[in-house]
């Protein structure tokens, strides 16, 4: 498998990458997705970052860098190969990549599991919604050096 940084805009904006990416959004749509994609990338700060094994794009992992931190905006891989360690693949990969010595990243009780077991910690809070009251979580991994 091979992570890299994605300039391919077109790509970005296919509906193949949006049935990756489409797992965590809030209430998907392609148009939705293609406005995001296009935001993410016309953002200095945000990367994209894309799994690979072979000929076949089965991950996206979406981060805002600055020096050697990050925030993780989204992180999905495709459905026939979830399980499998590629989301934690590509964040050590990024990690590696960005040079990172703390990456950080808000999620809800769907994902936390995944984030605990690559070695997050975790502190819960409820956030307030017009439509009511959620549990997220935010989610830091620090390097020691």
């Amino acid at each position: 498998m091979e992570v890299a940084l994605c300039k391919d805009m077109d790509w970005l904006q296919s509906e193949e990458a949006f049935s990756i990416y489409a797992s965590c959004m809030y209430q998907p749509t392609y148009e939705a997705f293609r406005k995001r994609m296009k935001n993410y990338v016309s953002d200095p700060l945000v990367k994209v970052y894309v799994c690979t094994d072979g000929d076949c794009r089965i991950g996206i992992l979406v981060l805002q860098a600055q020096n050697d931190e990050a925030e993780i905006i989204g992180v999905a891989v495709s459905d026939h190969v979830r399980n499998r360690g590629i989301g934690r693949h590509m964040m050590l990969q990024v990690m590696e990549l960005e040079r990172l010595k703390c990456m950080k990243a808000q999620t809800d009780d769907d994902a936390i599991g995944f984030y605990r077991s690559c070695g997050f910690r975790d502190e819960r809070t409820v956030m307030e919604y017009p439509d009511g009251k959620t549990v997220r979580y935010n989610c830091i991994l620090q390097l020691t050096d």
